[in-house]
């Protein structure tokens, strides 16, 4: 059963359009955008299951150059 996600992400503010650039060509982000408020943008992300959520937020997104933290809501309905 797949897994589904938002990702917030705070990036710092000269390389936000160069990180929703590299997260929209994840597999598995269906969008990233960016929004207003205490986050800079919000990734919506599908996964098999949570190990492959794990992957895609810790081992790819946080790697990105700019990226300075995420918050990761799983969805339960």
């Amino acid at each position: 059963m797949p897994v589904y996600a938002y990702v917030l992400l705070r990036c710092s503010r000269t390389r936000l359009h160069d990180v929703l650039d590299q997260v929209r060509r994840m597999e598995g982000v269906k969008s990233a955008s960016p929004i207003t408020g205490r986050f800079d943008a919000v990734v919506e992300a599908e996964a098999e299951d949570l190990r492959k959520l794990a992957e895609l937020v810790v081992g790819r997104i946080q790697a990105i150059e700019g990226v300075e933290r995420t918050e990761t809501l799983v969805a339960v309905g």
